[in-house]
């Protein structure tokens, strides 16, 4: 074998490596998992929760969280779980419609922990999505992201998040 020849080779084994590298990349990115939505509004003496992954929520066909949680923010360093549900079958869970009433697990979920009762003036981190939500104490529920916590407990009201589509009363997201 010459040394163009050899060249040549070298050459088309590069190509071929950037070419598997490139879809290996394309695959593990398609695989990576949706950007959450938060919607909330006020229900009763609770709030109502709506999980998207799109700009519509509901969403069609519903989402498929492995679990809920809820974590209470007293201030910018106190939080604690007060909320987890999980489906009661792991394995054979299929999609729920996204509205989650807070405390109340969908159908076929179970609460792994009973909630309290949501405080005024306190800020509850939802996951999947990691966004916020509050009642506020006048009666109001606002959802923001992460950077506007100090700006919800400065009781300054955070910068509003764009509107989502929704089939209910008005709701607000954020996007993660």
């Amino acid at each position: 074998m010459g040394l163009e020849e050899l060249m040549q080779a070298k050459n088309t084994y590069n190509a071929f490596s950037l070419l598997l590298t490139g879809c290996l990349a394309l695959s593990l990115a398609s695989c990576q998992s949706f950007s959450w939505h938060l919607a909330a509004s006020k229900k009763g003496g609770t709030v109502e929760l709506c999980l998207s992954n799109g700009d519509e929520c509901p969403q069609a066909g519903g989402v498929s969280p492995s679990s809920i949680s809820v974590y209470r923010w007293d201030n910018m360093h106190d939080n604690e779980l007060v909320w987890d549900a999980q489906p009661k079958n792991p394995i054979t869970a299929g999609n729920i419609s996204g509205v989650v009433t807070y405390g109340v697990p969908p159908k076929d979920w179970i609460n792994k922990l009973a909630p309290p009762a949501l405080i005024c003036g306190k800020a509850y981190l939802v996951n999947p999505g990691a966004h916020y939500f509050a009642l506020k104490c006048d009666g109001t529920v606002v959802v923001f992201d992460d950077p506007h916590l100090e700006e919800f407990f400065r009781e300054k009201t955070p910068a509003e998040p764009e509107k989502i589509k929704s089939k209910g009363p008005e709701t607000r997201r954020t996007t993660h």
